[in-house]
């Protein structure tokens, strides 16, 4: 579980990424196979599926480094091994 402040810097993270992210919306949408409502909930941490963080912090992650483009970094999601509880589908890996 995250503390208030730690939800804070997480939507930060994802939202810095996302925009960095060159890539129109229907493609990510398709590549992460969820809706827009939910990549906006995953986005501005409001009440997502913990495994939907951790896919959407992947995506982004593989994304960004395939173009070239820096990440910037993770604070609470930064080590893999900490999600133990919370599997996930890589549909854009396949």
């Amino acid at each position: 579980m995250l503390t208030r402040q730690e939800t804070i810097n997480t939507a930060h993270e994802l939202q810095e990424n996302f925009s960095r992210l060159n890539s129109d919306l229907p493609t990510i949408l398709n590549d992460l196979q969820i809706s827009e409502e939910e990549l906006n909930q995953i986005l501005n941490m409001d009440n997502p599926e913990p495994g939907h963080v951790w896919m959407v912090r992947d995506y982004l992650e593989d994304k960004l480094k395939e173009q070239g483009t820096e990440v910037y970094p993770f604070s609470r999601l930064a080590d893999h091994s900490a999600n133990r509880w919370f599997p996930y589908d890589t549909p854009w890996r396949n």
